[in-house]
């Protein structure tokens, strides 16, 4: 049976493998009062959803209906499956951490409900399909279209037990109202990103747009990898992929866990810099610590590694979704700090001499995370993901300013 899948549908075999390889605690005929009340509060939910998802509401287009009900519904699902010990058993010790017990869960899918049925978008101004979840993207326009592509999960779940096998694809025309695409770049039968892709980049160079993106095998092991599309529909994974893992410094072993993702690309002058999220160990004291990769590039295809940036506010976190630009003689980078949010730092050299500011005025948006900056004619914006409780994760846009000391501002 694997194998007609494997011809006919590669996505649901590598799905049913790994579902198969995770061991699953038997089934409990037996449910506690407490269990037995949460799970007829599920099925009235249930119908109530229906019943409202009939509803015309004069101020809540569809798709938002869609939108929250899709997350309503994976919020009742996980408190269903967690009941019934049907959850897949984690990968990692930190698996199903962070997400609430089932009455609390479905305490929070009712509150949603609630909105949902006054005609209330509960996530008003946050993008993600129905039932889902977005997280790192990339922002690229083409014609009077904006393109985002991005990570596209199952809302209430964390990566490693339902795994990121394509990128999400939507476009709008006002960065505002967003209409779905068909996914793209599906994970291979065979090849480097066979288990899962993430934390996509993209640019277009020579009339060809190049997405670099975060390659990921079965051992968790990250490599930088390429697809190249004429139209950003249609992607080719370059043969030669992967494209750049951790310089000699780095931490980089493909066979366990490695830090070498969330790609970013500069072009400075005829040269192409990629900076990425990557590890080390300190020779001097002996500890592990986290830094940004950096790589160069003539053509896209031949990369020299170039070191790393060391961070002392990032050390023992991972410096996540570097952003680089360059700004008059600045070069300005942005990232996700697990201790403050979205922070940046600024250098005059694409290599070296990067210097991290103050708290206070290095700190952007606090509790927010993957932030691309993107510029439309004459307006800059910052995109994020927002987050909140039981793994629910959205992206935003909204518009920034460079002030004349060429500090930056947000407005809401």
């Amino acid at each position: 049976m694997t194998k007609l899948f494997a011809l006919t549908v590669p996505g649901i075999f590598i799905f049913a493998n790994l579902l198969l390889s995770q061991a699953l605690e038997p089934i409990s005929p037996i449910v506690s009062e407490e269990n037995a009340i949460t799970l007829r509060h599920i099925a009235s939910l249930r119908d109530q959803l229906t019943h409202t998802r009939m509803f015309a509401f004069e101020n809540l287009s569809i798709n938002d209906q869609n939108k929250t009900a899709g997350i309503i519904n994976e919020l009742l699902n996980r408190s269903e499956q967690n009941i019934y010990n049907l959850l897949p058993k984690g990968r990692y010790e930190w698996s199903w951490t962070g997400f609430e017990q089932p009455r609390e869960m479905v305490a929070h899918a009712e509150e949603l409900l609630t909105s949902l049925s006054r005609g209330i978008d509960p996530f008003a101004g946050k993008y993600s399909e129905p039932g889902g979840y977005v997280v790192d993207h990339a922002l690229i326009k083409r014609g009077d279209v904006h393109h985002l592509i991005y990570i596209r999960g199952t809302a209430v779940t964390n990566w490693p037990e339902y795994p990121l096998f394509n990128f999400g694809h939507a476009v709008s025309t006002d960065l505002t109202n967003w209409t779905i695409k068909d996914p793209v770049l599906q994970s291979p039968e065979k090849g480097w990103d066979r288990y899962q892709v993430w934390a996509p980049y993209i640019l277009q160079w020579k009339g060809l747009y190049y997405m670099f993106y975060t390659g990921v095998n079965d051992s968790a092991c990250q490599a930088i990898c390429l697809a190249t599309s004429p139209d950003l529909y249609a992607w080719k994974r370059n043969e030669s992929n992967p494209q750049i893992t951790s310089g000699p410094w780095g931490l980089w072993d493909p066979n366990k866990w490695s830090d070498c993702r969330d790609p970013v690309i500069l072009k400075d002058g005829k040269t192409f810099f990629c900076y990425y999220t990557a590890a080390r160990m300190n020779t001097e004291t002996g500890l592990r610590e986290n830094c940004i990769g950096i790589s160069s590039s003539k053509d896209l295809m031949t990369w020299k590694d170039e070191g790393f940036i060391r961070l002392t506010n990032s050390l023992s976190t991972p410096p996540e979704s570097p952003f680089v630009l360059k700004r008059n003689d600045t070069y300005y980078m942005f990232y996700t700090s697990y201790k403050y949010g979205t922070v940046y730092l600024t250098s005059k050299n694409p290599v070296t001499g990067w210097q991290e500011l103050p708290v206070e005025k290095m700190v952007l948006i606090s509790g927010i995370s993957a932030s691309e900056i993107y510029q439309d004619e004459n307006k800059w914006y910052i995109s994020y993901i927002s987050h909140q409780k039981n793994g629910l994760h959205f992206f935003e846009i909204k518009e920034m300013v460079w002030n004349e000391d060429e500090s930056i501002s947000i407005l809401d």
